[in-house]
């Protein structure tokens, strides 16, 4: 098939070809034609390509988003298959720093030497290898107001040390936990519903494509981002599955993935935890953010075998156990938001009992004023009576 250029995104011409560098999809006969027609063979994975039509349109916006901010003479992008070599060849090794992917042929044998390096080129690849945002460029307020300073994609960082370092692991007594008290994560799991979340804390939700900054709650705009590519994770969790450890990012990334564990958990936290698709209430919202939020369709529709192996019904949260965290602890312990809340103590508990304290004593007071103003009215009524006596008829 002859090269497609990058600006063209005609349907059939790229989506294949994506699907088979990123996760090595098996295509029938006809898919591997491309003839463009739908498939109905239930072997083939090119089957699933209406499903990825989220992430497909990310791509689309990675690349323009590229060829408009790269002037052409120095692109070293010029066709679609100039880019899946490119994640094809750090898939074939994660370890690969951003000046060694920029310095080696992306191409084959072909040469680049003769054009300017970028680093626009390893940011594309990144971000559509496993949709997490490398470049120092982006940056998110709430992180800079808290004074913490984002990890990007460093020149001589390899690409696996990047992932392991954006995915820190933690430890929860509860979320992380395999033997943590049930009832009390059963708790804390309800909780943390994101229909309760909007009744008590007034929050919004957001879509992001960058899986950075799931579950991330800004408090200054009550604001929690959901990672909705739901599509993409199964994708990534169909890839890993029954293929041995996967849990490093360099073994996943060989398969075109993130740690298979933490796949896991943005999905649970999705569809289990904050959106449980058993709750009407909450399909209900989910509905409402795919057909306003241009979340993924695909969020609404539950898997388990086919992308989950034995013994993967209960996880626990090793990765995204500190967002949860924050945003439970600002449902147990709200922030004050209004101007008389301002002026208490933080610790709810304080507060509202500083609140009902203060409400008593003010009640007290207009009843006593009130109080105060019915004995005059009436000491006034008697000395008028007492001045002005009326005689009996």
């Amino acid at each position: 098939m002859a090269p497609v250029p990058l600006d063209d995104f005609r349907e059939g011409f790229f989506q294949l070809d994506l699907a088979q560098a990123l996760w090595s999809w098996k295509l029938c006969g006809e898919c591997a034609q491309r003839t463009g027609k739908t498939c109905l063979n239930g072997a083939c994975d090119g089957q699933r390509v209406s499903v990825l039509e989220r992430y497909f349109k990310f791509y689309q916006a990675m690349v323009s988003n590229y060829l408009e901010v790269t002037p052409s003479s120095k692109a070293r992008f010029k066709t679609h298959q100039d880019v899946f070599s490119a994640i094809q060849r750090l898939r074939s090794n994660p370890d690969l720093s951003m000046e060694e992917l920029c310095s080696s042929p992306l191409i084959g044998d072909r040469s680049f030497e003769t054009i300017p390096r970028s680093h626009e080129e390893p940011f594309l690849v990144a971000r559509l290898l496993l949709m997490v945002e490398p470049s120092p460029m982006y940056h998110s307020s709430h992180r800079l107001e808290k004074g913490i300073r984002r990890i990007h994609w460093e020149g001589c960082t390899p690409f696996s040390k990047f992932v392991q370092d954006i995915f820190p692991v933690q430890n929860h007594p509860v979320l992380s936990s395999r033997n943590a008290d049930a009832e009390l994560l059963a708790d804390m799991k309800s909780d943390l519903r994101a229909t309760k979340l909007i009744k008590s804390l007034g929050v919004r939700f957001e879509a992001t494509h960058d899986i950075s900054s799931h579950l991330r709650y800004n408090r200054k705009t009550d604001v929690i981002e959901i990672f909705h590519h739901v599509a993409f994770l199964k994708e990534q969790l169909r890839a890993t599955k029954g293929t041995g450890d996967c849990t490093t990012p360099y073994a996943s990334i060989k398969r075109g993935a993130l740690p298979r564990p933490l796949v896991l958990e943005v999905l649970d936290s999705i569809q289990g935890i904050m959106f449980p698709l058993c709750d009407r209430k909450s399909r209900k919202l989910l509905k409402s953010l795919v057909q306003s939020n241009s979340f993924d369709p695909e969020v609404l529709n539950f898997e388990f075998g086919s992308i989950r192996n034995p013994g993967e019904d209960d996880i626990p949260y090793v990765y995204l156990a500190d967002r949860l965290s924050d945003i439970y602890n600002e449902l147990q312990n709200p922030r004050p938001r209004t101007w008389l809340e301002r002026q208490m103590e933080r610790k709810s508990g304080a507060r509202y009992m500083m609140m009902a304290t203060l409400i008593g004593v003010i009640f007290a007071v207009l009843l006593g004023m009130a109080s105060l103003a019915v004995s005059a009215c009436q000491t006034w009524i008697a000395y008028q009576a007492w001045q002005h006596p009326v005689a009996p008829p």
